[in-house]
């Protein structure tokens, strides 16, 4: 896309590689097309395995910003080496650097406070926005949850209390204007109408039981009376918090507040499970007061409530960039130690200094911190969802944490609500002694014990050629003003969708096969934390064994997490499925003179180094893959994400697959599946899954919530789920179906397990 930009030197070099070898992988065109930057040339990269050196880098790169600061993070934490992190980053803006910080909205805003204090500290020069913020759509339901009708239509006519709801939402509505412009026009909404901002509050912290209360009480305010979206941030703050803490306890004990609580719950736990066990209608109408029909609009919206933010970048003065899996928290930057409190991952980050092409990343970055149908700044996020409430219930829970009694406790927080509530000034003021606590434990107790021998670092070739590739949600070929949001992707329309990662993956493979030869064998790894991929992606393999490619030079390596080493169980238990129904189609179906060699792999548990992998990182013949991008249906049909694509790169090629076969060659940190999953009844396979997911819902204690009819109806989703896994795999890619049935069955299997 950007080629005319970059020297024709540059290119030749990066399209011909060594003159002996033949490349292995797309035209740089093509990837250039599909890449929001690039090519980019480099001075010098390097990538990265070690989280103590992948953190300090980043910290070297803050404290050093002269001009400007972008940042995009899925987790951003208030742990110990993120305190480290964001003391710097307010330094920075402190000293006059411009510093952005875009973060997921449903992972981040329980740090509301945190970024409001950023924000406040940094001098007008930090920004702090949110990605997926609630559309129009759901805030418009958040109403009408939280809302009744008028006395009158309550006494004489219950039926029409829908039609008295639905014309005082849409007379509300009708005008509201977002810097200019009509809110409707981008389906989006900063109002907070009666309870509607408590129960969005309570659905972006999780908290079941203060939806449950927004709903209830909301349901004595007289639709009549709403005037308008004012905000909870008013002179009358803390009289309206005591009133809601005085309506919590009166409603707690009541039988219809705990269904609605109890069905919040559930949903909270099933939401990373797929379409059979987390049917979004059934979740939102079941926390309805009253019989209310979603649109399909809606049920778009709301399937898509968790659609992340999944990019991992850091990129200072538009030169120098850092990027990969990691997030901001503690787990991505430590050594297991004493400070981390859960599991501590295996990760890589790439990290390049750009003599050009750093502006392309950063006008990538502006794209989607622009995207106001789907970023919110700070400001915007207080307006629609204040976390006033569920922040005094926080407060009221920790003052009352001594208490051993139940009684006792719930006395605590009953009297600590009805006190004086804190404000915004008091919260960002203990945040502020968090993060000195955090980051003095950082420098003092962690920092120290860094090992000072050189890590696990590969150096990427000085004559190599990158291109920063992204899923973005939308179309990036519109100009700005017409781009609208886009909801996953219809198989086969990958780059109309706004997913070009997907895109490059989907056109190496065949890529890699055509200039793989017996003296020159390629190899497709992927090296990824969540391997449970997009059905038009299993489908593309799958032609890797049919024989519509010649693949008979090409070793396909999957290593990933076992069921021990993950931290989202989910994922193993539904890929499991799929899996066997590949096996099946390359035992039966494949053609033993032209298909691929298949090697799956999963990391074992060990107690001398718990750890979980976190990294992605794919080879496709010559070419690497570096970043955000998990192999999956979320990261697929969701979530955005970003990877580094390396070219011409034979070195670092070479270092990195020696060390992955390293990787594979010790049984201790790695084992191979392809026997289990050929020799293993799919029986049984059920009952060893069904199995765990008893002790999932043990360990979480979801089980406790289910009577014994609902358990038994959970179980029998969840083996349908995994049924559903197997027979759409199967269906996706069967050659004796035609293409439009394969397709069908791509596009159901994508759609159903897209939250996972």
């Amino acid at each position: 896309m950007k080629t005319r930009f970059v020297a024709p030197l540059l290119l030749a070099l990066a399209m011909t590689g060594c003159a002996t070898q033949k490349q292995a992988g797309l035209p740089l065109d093509t990837v250039s097309q599909a890449a929001s930057a690039g090519p980019l040339s480099i001075t010098e990269a390097q990538v990265i395995t070690d989280n103590d050196a992948a953190f300090l880098s980043k910290l070297r790169m803050v404290r050093g910003a002269q001009r400007s600061i972008d940042m995009m993070y899925y987790i951003y934490a208030d742990d110990h080496s993120s305190s480290v992190l964001t003391s710097a980053l307010m330094d920075a803006a402190r000293r006059g650097v411009t510093v952005r910080l875009l973060v997921d909205y449903h992972t981040n805003y329980k740090h509301l406070d945190l970024f409001s204090l950023m924000e406040k500290e940094g001098n007008g020069n930090l920004q702090v926005r949110f990605y997926n913020r609630p559309t129009r759509n759901i805030i418009k339901d958040a109403v009408y949850l939280t809302m009744g009708c008028s006395p009158e239509t309550a006494a004489a006519r219950p039926e029409a209390c829908s039609a008295e709801k639905f014309a005082a939402i849409d007379k509300l509505f009708a005008d509201e204007t977002i810097n200019g412009r009509p809110a409707a026009d981008r389906n989006i909404s900063n109002l907070d109408i009666g309870n509607s901002g408590l129960f969005l509050s309570g659905l972006y912290s999780k908290r079941g039981d203060v939806m449950a209360l927004a709903v209830q009480s909301g349901q004595q305010i007289d639709v009549q009376s709403l005037k308008g979206g004012a905000s909870t941030t008013t002179p009358e703050q803390e009289e309206q918090l005591k009133r809601l803490g005085k309506a919590y306890w009166e409603s707690r004990t009541g039988a219809p507040f705990q269904r609605l609580a109890s069905n919040a719950e559930l949903f909270f736990a099933f939401a990373m499970y797929g379409g059979q066990l987390n049917p979004i209608k059934e979740t939102v109408t079941s926390l309805l007061p009253v019989d209310r029909k979603l649109s399909d609009d809606e049920l778009r919206d709301w399937d898509h409530l968790t659609d992340y933010l999944h990019h991992k970048l850091l990129l200072v003065d538009r030169k120098e960039l850092q990027m990969g899996g990691r997030n901001v928290e503690n787990s991505y930057h430590m050594r297991p130690n004493p400070l981390t409190s859960k599991y501590v991952f295996m990760d890589t980050d790439i990290h390049a200094l750009l003599p050009q092409g750093g502006e392309e990343v950063a006008t990538a970055f502006d794209s989607l911190w622009n995207f106001d149908a789907m970023v919110a700044p700070l400001a915007e996020v207080r307006q629609h969802a204040p976390n006033d409430f569920v922040v005094a219930m926080k407060y009221a829970e920790k003052a009352c944490a001594g208490e051993t009694g139940k009684e006792e406790r719930d006395a605590c927080i009953k009297k600590e609500l009805e006190g004086t509530a804190p404000s915004l000034d008091k919260r960002m003021a203990d945040c502020r002694t968090t993060m000195e606590e955090n980051a003095r434990a950082y420098n003092e107790t962690y920092l120290p014990t860094i090992p000072q021998q050189p890590t696990q670092t590969f150096t990427v070739d000085s004559g190599s050629v990158l291109a920063y590739l992204e899923n973005i949600p939308f179309n990036r070929a519109l100009p700005p003003e017409k781009r609208v949001r886009t909801y996953g992707a219809p198989a086969g329309e990958e780059a109309r969708s706004g997913k070009y990662i997907h895109d490059v993956w989907l056109r190496e493979i065949p890529a890699v096969c055509a200039s793989a030869t017996p003296d020159a064998p390629k190899r497709l790894i992927l090296h990824n934390a969540y391997f449970f991929p997009a059905a038009n992606l299993t489908h593309e393999l799958s032609r890797m064994v049919n024989g519509d490619y010649d693949c008979s030079n090409v070793t396909v390596t999957v290593l990933t997490n076992s069921i021990q080493t993950t931290d989202l169980n989910v994922v193993n238990l539904a890929a499991r499925h799929a899996l066997k129904a590949f096996t099946e189609f390359y035992q039966q179906q494949g053609d033993p003179a032209k298909r691929a060699k298949f090697d799956y792999y999963e990391y074992q548990p060990r107690t001398d180094e718990p750890l979980s992998l976190h990294t992605k990182v794919s080879v496709f013949g010559d070419d690497v893959t570096i970043g955000s991008a998990n192999a999956d249906v979320r990261s697929f049909m969701m979530d955005s994400n970003n990877v580094m694509f390396v070219r011409n790169a034979p070195g670092f090629l070479a270092e990195y697959t020696a060390f992955m076969q390293r990787l594979l060659d010790d049984p201790a940190r790695t084992k191979k599946l392809n026997d289990y999953f050929t020799a293993t009844p799919r029986d049984t396979m059920l009952q060893e899954d069904l199995a765990t997911f008893r002790q999932i819902l043990a360990k979480y204690g979801v089980d406790k919530k289910l009577d014994e009819g609902q358990r038994k109806e959970v179980e029998a989703r969840f083996v349908q789920m995994l049924n559903d896994a197997y027979e759409l795999t199967k269906g996706s890619i069967d050659t004796g179906s035609s293409a439009a049935k394969r397709r069908e069955s791509q596009d159901k299997f994508n759609e159903e397990f897209k939250p996972i």
